[in-house]
């Protein structure tokens, strides 16, 4: 596995070195860290980082659950992370085919969340039941659980360089990263704190918490779109003046 995946970022790197270039974009006037300053925009990092705890789910706390909780056999463990893994390598594409603005990522978000509250509540219910019956669950919940994932994912995708100024999309990109990076680091201790302490109520705990910022996210959108519109306004006379 490790050396399969040294040869991937060869082949990666490979790839990219292939990309035409893309020409710098003139700096625009105005305050040098406009991202930190775009409160829509990090509202949408808020979200997305709120909605990205979704990763640890299959990684961790399906795997504690299956363990300290079912009857099911703990060789699931693995069944149900190949189930996920092949679903997004085999689909990942397609479901970003037609999120292709961010009134479309809007209602992708919307989607994944209510995908995941089907799934958090598919896998509270495993507990307690035959094996085969938790493992039919928890197999449903785990296909019901990716295909949120797909849409979050092409979701964030979308959203993240739609709404970001060409002359500023490092920046943008980069703060949108911290939601992710800290779903990294407090995501784990959350879902073990809801899920596996706390036991059936926390996975729809955890369910609510994702279907609440899927709905959340269209409102957000549309500031954000919003705000980009109205920066768009104000730099264009300066813009127009410098080509002159």
């Amino acid at each position: 596995m490790v050396i399969g995946n040294a040869v991937a970022f060869v082949v990666s790197a490979a790839i990219l070195v292939l990309l035409p270039p893309v020409a710098p974009v003139p700096t625009a006037g105005g305050p040098r860290w406009i991202a930190l300053r775009d409160r829509p925009y990090l509202l949408l990092t808020a979200l997305d980082g709120i909605m990205a705890i979704q990763f640890k789910v299959l990684t961790v706390a399906i795997p504690l659950w299956i363990v300290g909780a079912t009857a099911a056999p703990h060789w699931l463990i693995s069944a149900t992370m190949l189930t996920g893994t092949v679903i997004v390598v085999a689909f990942q594409v397609r479901a970003s085919r037609n999120v292709d603005s961010p009134a479309a990522g809007a209602h992708a978000y919307r989607r994944a969340g209510v995908a995941f509250l089907i799934a958090c509540s598919l896998i509270s219910l495993s507990a307690g039941i035959p094996a085969w019956a938790a493992a039919a669950l928890l197999i449903t919940a785990v296909v019901i659980h990716t295909v949120g994932e797909l849409w979050h994912s092409a979701a964030g995708f979308e959203v993240s360089f739609a709404l970001a100024p060409q002359h500023a999309t490092g920046q943008y990109l980069g703060v949108f990263g911290l939601g992710a990076g800290l779903a990294e680091a407090f995501g784990p201790g959350l879902l073990i704190a809801l899920c596996i302490a706390w036991g059936r109520p926390g996975w729809y705990v955890a369910g609510a918490m994702f279907a609440l910022t899927g709905l959340a996210a269209p409102p957000a959108v549309r500031w954000a779109q919003r705000h980009q519109h109205a920066l768009q306004t104000q730099f264009a006379p300066t813009e127009k003046a410098s080509t002159a």
